[in-house]
């Protein structure tokens, strides 16, 4: 995945946010369900199998460890 300059710069696991900086709301990747409605209907991304996508949240749980120029407040 290539980041752009305004690409937010928060990183989890392996994943990284692709919304631009200063987004507001939880930070999604590229893997990510992109229709809002679909993360209500899911219930957060825990898909009706039990798989966690963990390109959103709750990523990958309580103890997600965010890194990265925008994420110091966050970790």
């Amino acid at each position: 995945m290539a980041f752009m300059v305004d690409d937010c710069r928060v990183y989890w696991g392996s994943h990284g946010c692709r919304l631009t900086r200063g987004h507001e709301g939880p930070h999604l990747c590229d893997c990510a369900v992109d229709d809002w409605q679909d993360y209500i209907e899911l219930g957060g991304y825990i898909y009706p199998d039990g798989v966690l996508n963990v390109g959103a949240p709750p990523y990958y749980g309580p103890d997600t460890h965010f890194y990265g120029e925008d994420a110091p407040n966050e970790s």
